[in-house]
């Protein structure tokens, strides 16, 4: 006869997690209490009612023969143990003492470690001076936003938010205090400088995000490190540098020019030039009085509208070079579109499919893949070209153009609504050709691989007028009207 035989299972594992999740628990409702500190520092208390836990399982084995004997550790549980002991002592190495070179081992910065190990705490310092003149200003950000206002004062004032990580509250009123800012000038020049550098761990668990009212005549330069910079209501040039944040700048009355690492990059209402360069994400640039030049490499979207003179924009995949954008032009790393181009417009790239409507002046295209799309509805006045390997060509024209053709692909077809022009669809290089109109400009299109079509503009219908519609549906409503 078997001897059934029950072997008690420790219930140590389920109690730390519960006591794990009640401590992350607290932390979500009292945010003074972080629980990583807390870890770090009574981890061995693990430790202990583990060993408590076998105790009581050693007792239980001697007071219960009848049952089959467990060994005090398995094989797991010694790795288990030796993993416990690693973590928490680098745990309490990490935060319970000088952090030092901790977040560059760990993968972080600074402000990364300190968000994830200690509290926040948050304090407003103000600090002003007079200025004279148009003053120029210099303001270099290690981390946290700058905006800067343009106003009706001939004062600098600064009002500065101080975010400060620290194992408590008493310790970041500390740094807090000894945190002084002032605003020093040399020969017209202002510049807000703190100590910073001298507080605990260089002031590197501190985040600065600052709002500085000025003079509308300021020329600033900001330097941001991990930040955003908004600019506003400025008459003079201006120059920002973003390494790791946003640009925002607006109503300015001069030159605006960006030098971008990371973010995003929006420009509008500037009577000046603006000049963009670096790497970011999405570009939007609107009302411009001047050029617009864009060099680098952005992965995002661009959005260009209203651009009085040049928009040049190169990159390693897109060299494009136009005037007077009096609509739009948006671009991104598969599309690009454009209406209201008043003056040339020449654009060289690759995998993009391109669409040009309303053109006014001559239009040159150059791509290796994707469709091109030409549609305008004022007859042609100077050279159209595109060279196109792979894809498909449209080219609408009004009926009253005059042009001269020379259209082929090589290994496709060619396809044309105006009468008169030769069209030949033998391979391999099907072709439209000859002349339409009197003293037309030169039209150049060719396809590789792809089809051609040369159309006319169909005239859209007349809509009722007003008043005729206005007397149908008043007829209507006579008819439908109970008596």
């Amino acid at each position: 006869m078997s001897t059934y035989r029950h072997h008690r299972g420790s219930i140590f594992w389920a109690l730390t997690l519960i006591a794990i999740g009640v401590l992350f628990l607290y932390e979500n409702l009292n945010h003074d209490i972080h629980p990583w500190r807390l870890i770090a520092l009574y981890w061995p208390v693990l430790i202990i009612f583990w060993g408590i836990s076998k105790l009581i399982d050693y007792l239980h084995a001697r007071a219960h023969p009848e049952e089959s004997p467990r060994p005090l550790f398995s094989g797991g549980e010694v790795v288990l143990l030796i993993v416990v002991l690693l973590i928490g002592t680098a745990l309490s190495k990490i935060l319970l003492g000088p952090h030092g070179n901790w977040p560059s081992i760990l993968g972080m910065d600074d402000q990364q470690f300190a968000e994830i190990f200690f509290n926040s705490y948050t304090y407003t310092q103000k600090v002003s001076t007079e200025a004279q003149g148009s003053p120029r200003l210099l303001i270099v950000n290690r981390r946290g936003n700058v905006e800067i206002r343009g106003a009706n004062q001939q004062s600098i004032s600064a009002t500065i938010q101080e975010t400060v990580w620290a194992e408590n509250e008493t310790t970041a009123r500390n740094i807090a205090d000894n945190l002084k800012f002032q605003i020093t000038e040399n020969s017209g020049l202002y510049e807000l400088t703190s100590n910073l550098d001298s507080l605990p761990h260089g002031g590197r668990t501190i985040r600065l995000d600052m709002v500085l009212l000025v003079p509308k005549s300021t020329t600033a330069e900001v330097t941001d490190n991990d930040g955003d910079i908004i600019i506003s209501g400025l008459k003079g040039n201006q120059t920002l540098t973003a390494r790791g944040g946003d640009v925002k700048a607006s109503d300015v009355e001069g030159a605006v020019v960006v030098h971008q690492s990371r973010g995003a990059t929006t420009i509008r209402d500037v009577d000046g030039s603006v000049e963009i360069q670096g790497r970011g994400g999405d570009l939007a640039v609107r009302n411009v009085s001047g050029s617009v030049t864009i060099e680098g490499s952005f992965s995002g979207s661009a959005q260009f509208e209203n651009i009085a003179q040049t928009l040049r924009y190169n990159s390693s995949r897109t060299s494009l070079n136009t005037q007077k954008l009096t609509g739009t032009l948006s671009m991104d790393m598969g599309d690009l579109q454009a209406s209201g181009v008043g003056g040339p417009f020449e654009l060289a790239t690759r995998d993009k499919d391109i669409s040009v409507k309303d053109f006014k002046f001559n239009v040159k295209i150059s791509s290796t893949n994707g469709d091109v799309h030409l549609q305008t509805s004022t007859p042609p006045t100077h050279p159209i070209e595109v060279d196109l390997k792979k894809g498909d060509i449209t080219l609408i024209l009004p009926p009253t153009s005059s042009f001269q053709m020379a259209a082929v692909s090589h290994n496709g077809e060619v396809s044309c609504d105006f009468p008169g022009l030769t069209v030949s669809k033998e391979p391999p290089a099907p072709a439209i050709s000859g002349s339409y109109g009197k003293n037309g400009p030169p039209i150049r299109l060719t396809s590789t691989y792809g089809t051609i079509r040369v159309l006319r503009e169909q005239p859209q219908s007349t809509p009722a007028t007003g008043t005729t519609a206005a007397a149908r549906t008043h007829h209507h409503l006579l008819q439908v009207r109970p008596i």
